[in-house]
């Protein structure tokens, strides 16, 4: 696709290029490295996305977010580069890798994350805003695991497009996908939630085009590890499972986690106790009253800026 901002006349950037904010930068090193190299192979391959943030779901302590910039993203309704559906928010789940080492079915799992997204949707908070599912087109539809290391782990060799739905579960990948992100992500990352912003093409500025002070998110991409139940493996006494305790990791909860951060929500605490803690601690799949609050604050203006 090659419209851009600047060619629809709509263009509205920040004061600074993505490559020159390394004072906005947070996190691990090695992987803001690894971070600007997938966006310096983005700028040279044309295309009108960036990597802006990445966050990680964790069973114990580790390091919750990586960010480019520091200034928050949002979606934007009736964008035309992602092909909004109007003011709705679309996602899909690829249920090709949605089956589990742990011995569930992609059918179980993609139950799970429709119950999830089904969850947010319900709240009083994104009443404003309906989330839609799309079915899985063929071929592949990711983007990130086309990038630096982690594409050793791509399912498939055709290029993904970004423009099959806004949100995108991308299923259950390997122990060294998660090793990418960090020394013994293999064994603590539960999930992990990619977000990609829009850029001006010729500039290569991030954009805003509705001029809310956010960023604008293009497309976000959830993965998830599928080590947790793996036989023989360090954690194959905590099992992905439905409705599951400790040791167990529910996917409903994990996904409803990381579809907050896909709606824009960042980590909270603890404390307080929140569906949007950094740490994973069991079975929660409603969100709490924190975790609404800051839903509301993110779409009570939606569909306007």
């Amino acid at each position: 696709m090659s419209t851009t901002r600047r060619a629809m006349g709509i263009v509205v950037v920040l004061s600074v290029a993505l490559s020159t904010v390394t004072w906005a930068q947070e996190g691990d090193p090695d992987i803001l490295a690894a971070m600007e190299r997938i966006n310096r192979d983005l700028e040279l391959r044309g295309l009108d996305y960036r990597l802006a943030q990445i966050d990680l779901y964790t069973l114990g302590w580790g390091q919750p977010s990586h960010r480019i910039l520091m200034n928050g993203c949002r979606w934007v309704p009736y964008d035309p580069l992602r092909y909004a559906d109007g003011d709705n928010i679309t996602y899909l789940v690829v249920a090709s890798l949605g089956a589990t080492a742990s011995g569930l079915s992609s059918w179980h799992t993609e139950a799970a994350i429709d119950r999830a997204m089904a969850t947010w949707d319900s709240q009083k908070s994104l009443d404003k805003v309906d989330i839609l599912k799309r079915t899985e087109p063929g071929g592949d539809c990711t983007i990130f695991d086309e990038q630096d290391c982690w594409a050793t782990y791509d399912n498939d060799p055709s290029p993904g497009s970004p423009y099959v739905a806004d949100i995108v579960h991308a299923g259950w990948y390997p122990y060294e996908f998660f090793e990418c992100f960090e020394p013994g992500g293999g064994d603590g990352i539960l999930g992990v939630s990619v977000t990609f912003i829009w850029v001006d093409s010729l500039t290569g500025l991030p954009s805003d085009i509705n001029g809310d002070n956010y960023l604008d998110t293009a497309l976000i991409e959830i993965y998830y590890n599928d080590y947790f139940g793996e036989v023989g493996g360090l954690r194959e006494d905590y099992p992905w499972g439905i409705d599951i305790a400790l040791p167990g990791i529910d996917v409903e909860s994990v996904a409803l986690h990381e579809t907050g951060h896909a709606l824009g929500l960042g980590h909270f605490g603890p404390p307080p106790a929140a569906v949007m803690n950094p740490y994973y601690a069991g079975i929660g799949q409603k969100p709490s009253a924190i975790d609404n609050a800051g839903m509301s604050a993110l779409y009570r203006s939606w569909p306007n800026p």
